[in-house]
């Protein structure tokens, strides 16, 4: 990507559009969900934390279709100045297994929260019941 694009992803439209984020195929809906809660036009997220944040989403989206395994793979680009001086690499290993043990953490967190959630709703729906 050239310099004079800053942070904006690309996509290729009849028209031009920039984006800060983009998701395409079955979970695109809760990956642009997610990607939108990042805030991503402020420029505030490092590249480390793009990558665990990358994490989540994907299995944030690939969580209804939880009866198929798939393995992460990840790749990132760097300013010149950054890791990768500018090239398109791996992920180093240790980060990406980071950010998935982040992302597995929280999607069980949120499971979690789920289950707590259901029966106090159900109590109030029983107490008004009652009334």
């Amino acid at each position: 990507m050239h310099s004079y694009l800053g942070k904006n992803k690309w996509r290729l439209t009849p028209r031009k559009q920039g984006y800060y984020g983009a998701a395409a195929g079955k979970g695109r809906q809760a990956a642009k969900g997610e990607l939108e809660k990042l805030n991503l036009h402020e420029g505030t997220l490092s590249l480390e934390d793009g990558v665990r944040e990358a994490a989540r989403i994907i299995y944030v989206a690939h969580e209804d279709s939880k009866d198929k395994e798939f393995e992460l793979e990840m790749t990132w680009v760097s300013k010149v100045s950054g890791p990768t001086k500018g090239r398109h690499e791996e992920v180093p290993k240790e980060l990406r297994e980071e950010a998935e043990r982040l992302a597995k953490k929280a999607l069980e967190g949120d499971d979690e929260e789920d289950e707590t959630a259901a029966p106090a709703a159900t109590e109030a729906e029983g107490d008004k019941m009652e009334e």
